[in-house]
């Protein structure tokens, strides 16, 4: 089967036909580098490094750009309030994200092209579209004409006649529509510039996408990617200035859902930000040092990528319980190098029941690069692995790792990434994982005595119980010791009920359980008390 892609113009699923057999180029659209990065820049490098995986497994041949936007208006402002050069500013934060790409294990990214790098071919693209009459100057620079442009707006979903000036341009009385988009901005006092016809300046903001794209990927390309936030007006004017310059430009166009705290999208503008404790959440080094990269690449991809992702430090806390979970059964199979091909992979002879595990991780991935339910297949492997033993339990350990990499998780080093990070109470999460352990059981055996206590012990708690395809999951706001005494002192009386009730399997398993999660149970004249190891 081929790989069926999403198109976000046509708004249909398509095979995979690249322009060149056997080559696939595309272009995803990278960041503004005046400040730290959020967790909103690793999303689009991340979820496209997991795109360009898959078609490198599949056998193509992969280009991918993504773009540095070095010079901007934002970039000018913060040198301005600083008083330090924009070079300096744009090459730290620069550097700053292409570190934390590597953190994350994106391989796929072959150019990152800085924007000043190609602000002469700008200036001849928008001399062709000056000299055909598809974008004018004015006093302040340089203007695309939408009106003149034929089905703008298709991508969007937009009618020119409703729309009015896009973001990051200021209309002014002489042009000839509201929407009409700078090209070129004339020097203000104090501001970098360069040489033009219309006098020294900038470009502006969507001429580089065009221009940097075309230059390294040709004048048509496979696929351009970026966040749905980009839909309008960036991408928008990408197409209208490449369509009048002559260029077919995106065959496909791919967008990814946006990250959103309670339903709803974050921007530096939301007043919450303000509040250093609650920006802090969203920052990527904050993220990346307090639950570890290989957690962050996870949660990234766990969800289709179309998805918006709620984010909530619970949520990531919660994926990396699941995921060390994953690294715990891999035992010492988790450092092994092996990294082989999904062809190899394709061709091992399994048993059915694995071979059907298989079977739906590749459909998921052939489907859109369905993430999320190629993540539900590896815990569905994992599972299974969990009731066999000896080589069938190897085969199938190794195939839930292998799969697991070509996505690029469950890689060596990953687990001690992970232990390095500081994800706050470690204990509280693993006794949680432990009772989710004991309930499973409890459900299994129709103990609803346990499995419901458990779930009551949870809500008392504020301990969101998440069951799904891949098995249940936890979330919580924070960690405090007073939680942790309550789930212990909880989970006491459960296995003193079960006791009772002469059910001795249920409360060794509550036993069993926290015993792997570092805490002892003491049996004594005056009852049961626990203590932490």
């Amino acid at each position: 089967m081929s790989i069926q892609v999403y198109n976000s113009l046509t708004r249909a699923k398509a095979p995979l036909e690249p322009l060149e057999p056997g080559v696939v180029r595309m272009y995803v659209c990278g960041p503004t580098v005046y400040d730290d990065c959020h967790i909103g820049h690793l999303m689009g490098p991340v979820v496209f490094d997991t795109i360009g995986r898959w078609i490198v497994a599949r056998g193509y041949r992969l280009q991918v750009v993504n773009n540095i936007t070095d010079i901007d208006d934002k970039i000018i402002r913060r040198a301005l309030e600083t008083g330090e050069d924009w070079r300096s500013i744009s090459e730290r934060y620069t550097e700053q994200y292409l570190q934390f790409l590597r953190e994350l294990g994106v391989t796929t990214i072959s150019d990152h092209p800085r924007c000043t790098e190609y602000v002469e071919q700008m200036v001849a693209f928008i001399e062709q579209l000056v000299a055909e009459d598809r974008a004018y100057p004015t006093a302040d620079g340089v203007y695309f004409d939408v009106e003149r442009q034929l089905g703008y707006g298709k991508l969007s979903g937009r009618k020119v006649e409703d729309m009015q000036a896009g973001a990051r341009v200021a209309a002014g009385a002489d042009l000839r529509h509201p929407a009409d988009f700078a090209l070129w901005k004339k020097a203000k006092p104090g501001e970098p510039t360069w040489p033009s016809p219309w006098g020294d300046g900038r470009p502006g903001w969507h001429i580089e996408c065009s221009v940097m794209a075309s230059a390294l990927l040709g004048p048509t390309f496979d696929i351009h990617g970026g966040g749905d936030d980009l839909k309008f007006p960036h991408h928008e004017n990408e197409i209208a200035q490449s369509e009048a310059h002559g260029d077919a430009y995106a065959a496909c166009w791919m967008h990814h859902g946006l990250i959103q705290y309670g339903g709803r999208k974050i921007a530096k503008s939301d007043p919450r930000m303000q509040d250093p404790e609650f920006a802090l959440q969203f920052n990527a080094r904050w993220l990346l040092d307090t639950y570890g990269a290989p957690a962050v690449r996870y949660f990234l991809v766990r969800s289709p990528y179309r998805s918006p992702i709620d984010f909530e430090p619970g949520t990531l806390r919660g994926a990396r319980t699941g995921l060390v979970r994953l690294h715990k059964l891999l035992g010492a199979l988790l450092e092994e190098p092996d990294e082989p091909t999904l062809d190899e992979i394709l061709a091992r002879e399994l048993p059915a029941e694995l071979a059907a595990q298989r079977a739906t991780f590749v459909a998921a991935m052939d489907d859109d690069f369905n993430t999320g339910e190629a993540v539900a297949a590896l815990f569905k492997l994992a599972v299974g692995a969990k009731g066999l033993a000896g080589d069938a339990r190897d085969t199938a350990l190794r195939l839930l790792r292998d799969l697991g990499r070509v996505l690029g998780l469950l890689m060596p080093g990953d687990a001690a990434r992970l232990a390095a990070a500081d994800c706050g109470d470690e204990r509280l999460g693993a006794v949680l994982d432990a009772a989710l352990a004991v309930r499973q059981g409890a459900r299994e055996r129709k103990d609803f005595a346990t499995a419901d206590g458990l779930r009551e012990l949870f809500a008392a708690q504020s301990v969101k119980l998440l069951d799904g395809p891949s098995g249940s999951t936890w979330e919580l706001d924070g960690a405090s010791d007073e939680r942790l005494g309550a789930l212990l002192d909880g989970l006491l009386a459960l296995r003193g009920a079960a006791r009772g009730r002469a059910d001795f399997a249920t409360s060794d398993a509550i036993r069993d359980a926290l015993a792997d999660a570092g805490v002892n149970l003491l049996d004594g004249p005056q009852g049961t008390r626990w203590e932490l190891v």
